[in-house]
């Protein structure tokens, strides 16, 4: 009778298992309450400091200001010519990007590029940031009758998300994608209120959200794992954070598409005995330097490397524009396993069934969520057996008598599932 069971998955994403070094960044932002309720810049400097990160910054938010009253505010003006800032943060009042799209057009989006011509009018190298709001929880009903579109949440986040978009385009800009996270929160964990009383201003858990989102969105860093609570609890803040780490970090491709403001991240995947391919997944940078970490380096985009022995080393990644620079470490095995080889528990519905036939026949099946296109396995010495390209499905091999581990990938690099077997 075949011997069957069940090995166990954990899954990372490759991204937020790298290694971004300590950064300061300097933010002005320029907004209204939406952005001062809760002192939400100074829980994002508290959240960023907790995190290694330093943040300084200033702000002009007049309750109810939109960006026309922004662009003769003395204020406004004389903050964006205090100093060279890495990034202004431009959030119109709440309810005008959310109009019809004709009036946004006259109302909201020539202002919106004025402000970004003084920002660059001060320093070329400034990245201009919009901060996509959120709707009322029900809708825009002071307009609902004039325009239908914004009579219910989803329409207004709707019709915000698109005016946004349309601004980060229009300008070269990024978006930060408060109101993105904002409708993951309603839609999944309805328990977390993110409204004051009003239906409108952030609660502190809304001005949380907004601070994981803008720490994600400008540190390029998972807000996972930061200590700074801001007053809510450990499961609250935790599953914020973890939205929020989704919404920008899975998607920077769409909300950073425009701007100049690089992102760094690479994959790596097995590539002969003691070599590994490098894919690169930075965004907006056009100059890379590789250092693998055995006193190799390379320029490449996307560099193969061969190191003369098995063992661990630690990768980094510097991607640079003529503004910015941001590097990124990662540690890398070689030929030989991670010291954690032990099984987990199976994590996101995903399974690898191991089917062991004897006389050294074995078989992986893969389920058919698996997102698995690289398998390697070794001995318990830690040596380097074999690699399946593309297992996903059904593969059978045979082993001699012992007990092997092995590692899975997914397509981008990701580690997707790693466990044990026996061959008898």
């Amino acid at each position: 009778m075949n011997n069957l069971f069940r090995i166990c998955l954990f899954v990372c994403a490759i991204a937020y298992a790298q290694e971004l070094l300590a950064t300061e960044r300097k933010v002005f932002f320029i907004g209204n309450s939406y952005t001062y309720t809760n002192n939400m810049p100074v829980m994002l400097r508290d959240f960023a400091t907790a995190k290694g990160d330093t943040l300084t910054y200033a702000m002009s938010a007049p309750g109810g200001y939109t960006f026309q009253q922004h662009t003769t505010n003395s204020t406004t003006l004389s903050g964006i010519y205090s100093q060279q800032w890495d990034i202004v943060v431009l959030q119109e009042q709440s309810q005008m990007p959310a109009f019809p799209p004709a009036q946004v057009a006259t109302d909201v989006y020539p202002f919106a590029r004025q402000l970004d011509s003084l920002v660059h009018d001060n320093d070329t190298c400034t990245q201009t940031m919009f901060m996509m709001t959120w709707g009322r929880r029900n809708g825009d009903v002071m307009n609902c009758p004039s325009y239908p579109a914004v009579c219910t949440y989803a329409g207004m986040q709707g019709r915000l998300r698109e005016s946004y978009m349309q601004m980060a385009q229009d300008n070269n800009a990024i978006v930060a994608p408060m109101g993105a996270a904002w409708k993951i929160v309603i839609d999944s964990f309805p328990t977390i209120d993110l409204y004051q009383t009003d239906s409108s201003h952030p609660s502190v858990s809304g001005s949380y959200l907004q601070a994981c989102v803008a720490y994600a969105s400008i540190f390029h860093k998972p807000a996972s794992g930061c200590t700074y609570l801001g007053g809510l609890s450990a499961s609250t803040a935790g599953t914020l954070q973890r939205i929020a780490d989704k919404v920008v970090l899975d998607s920077l491709s769409q909300w950073q598409q425009y701007g100049h403001y690089p992102f760094a991240s690479f994959a790596h995947t097995p590539a002969g005995v003691n070599a590994l391919s490098f894919a690169n997944h930075s965004q907006q940078a056009d100059q890379y330097y590789w250092s693998f970490g055995d006193g190799g380096t390379d320029t490449a985009v996307n560099p193969g490397h061969t190191y003369a022995s098995p063992g661990v080393y630690t990768v980094a990644l510097t991607v640079s524009t003529n503004c910015f620079s941001v590097t990124i470490k990662d540690t890398v095995h070689v030929g030989v396993l991670p010291s954690a080889i032990e099984e987990t528990e199976i994590s996101a519905g995903q399974s690898i069934r191991i089917l062991n036939s004897g006389s050294g026949g074995v078989g992986f099946v893969f389920d058919a969520k698996a997102e698995c296109h690289v398998l390697e396995v070794y001995d318990v010495a830690g040596r380097h057996i074999s690699t399946y390209q593309q297992p996903c499905g059904v593969l059978t091999d045979q082993y001699a008598p012992g007990l092997y581990f092995f590692r899975a990938y997914a397509a981008g690099g990701a580690v997707v599932a790693r466990g044990r077997f026996s061959a008898f």
